[in-house]
C-alpha cells in the first residue's frame, strides 16, 4: 500500500511552520538519534541546486544537533553519492538520515515541497541508477518532468528552488532546536 503523500506550496504563507510540524512528526520516534541531512544535487544546474543549497543555508545557521552533506561548495551529486553514503554508514552513532533532493514532477505539483517517510531514489527523474537513501525525504518539485530532464533542470528558474531552500532550511532549524539527542 503507497503511503499518501504530503506536500504544501513553497509560497504558502505557512509553509515554514506546517513544514515544521510535518518534520516534526517524523522525527519525533528517532529523537534519540542525531540528525543528518544529506542535501543531494549539483551547483551546476538551477534546478538541482535544491539540495546543496539548502546544506549552504543550514551552515550559515550551524545547530550543533545537524550534521550536514552536501553544500554549494561540496555537492553530494552523483558521482560522490556512493562515498558520501558509504561514509555516512561508518559512523560510530548512527545517525536519523534527511535526505533532501530537487525532483521534477507533474505540471501541478510543480513548487510543492514533499516530506514523507522513507528513502527517495536520487536521479531518477534524470535516468540515473543511485541507491535510495534517508530515512525520511524532503523533495522539492522544481518543474514539470518532459522529454530533455537534464535541460528542464538547467533551465528551471532559481528564484523558486532558492525559496524553497529557504523555507526547508528554516523548517530544518526549527525542528533541530527542539531535538533532543544525547550528549557525547
Amino acid at each position: 500500500m503507497e503511503k499518501e503523500k504530503w506536500q504544501i506550496p513553497f509560497d504558502h504563507p505557512n509553509a515554514v511552520s506546517l513544514l515544521t510540524q510535518r518534520l516534526d512528526e517524523l522525527l519525533a520516534p528517532h529523537s534519540h538519534r542525531p540528525l543528518l541531512c544529506l542535501c543531494i544535487g549539483t551547483d551546476r544546474s538551477s534546478g538541482d541546486t535544491l539540495g546543496p543549497l539548502v546544506g549552504t543555508l543550514l551552515t550559515e545557521a550551524p545547530s550543533p544537533k545537524i550534521q550536514i552533506c552536501g553544500t554549494l561548495a561540496q555537492p553530494v551529486h552523483a558521482f560522490s553519492l556512493n562515498q558520501t553514503v558509504a561514509e555516512i554508514k561508518q559512523l560510530a552513532n548512527a545517525p536519523f538520515i534527511i535526505a533532501i533532493d530537487a525532483s521534477l514532477g507533474k505540471q501541478k505539483e510543480v513548487g510543492m515541497v514533499e516530506v514523507g517517510e522513507g528513502a527517495l531514489v536520487p536521479g531518477k527523474g534524470v535516468g540515473k541508477k543511485l541507491p535510495p537513501v534517508g530515512d525520511i525525504h524532503i523533495k522539492g518539485i522544481v518543474n514539470a518532468a518532459g522529454a530533455m530532464p537534464s535541460h528542464i533542470l538547467q533551465t528551471t528558474r532559481f528564484h523558486v528552488t532558492y525559496e524553497m531552500a529557504t523555507k526547508i532550511s528554516r523548517a530544518l532549524l526549527t525542528v533541530a532546536a527542539a531535538h533532543s539527542t544525547p550528549p557525547d
